[in-house]
């Protein structure tokens, strides 16, 4: 049985997966190989961090690609 990925191993797929343009939640699960119900949940979050951004949604399909500029890491006290 293979190793399980860390959400950063798949984070860092998905991110990687979108550098070729705009992609589908299908899309980014067929090429990396990571359930497309993952694939969403992870997408989520890092629309919540600034990373990716949404350009179409629809009870069917929802299409996916990275943010122009990356956001500015948090200073932490």
């Amino acid at each position: 049985m293979p190793a399980k990925r860390t959400f950063a191993d798949l984070r860092k797929s998905i991110l990687e997966c979108l550098r070729d343009g705009r992609k589908t939640v299908n899309d980014i699960s067929t090429k990396t190989g990571i359930n497309w119900k993952t694939v969403d949940n992870h997408l989520i979050y890092l629309c919540g961090k600034g990373l990716v951004h949404k350009v179409f949604d629809s009870p069917y399909v929802k299409i996916f690609e990275l943010a122009r500029e990356m956001p500015k890491p948090r200073r932490t006290k």
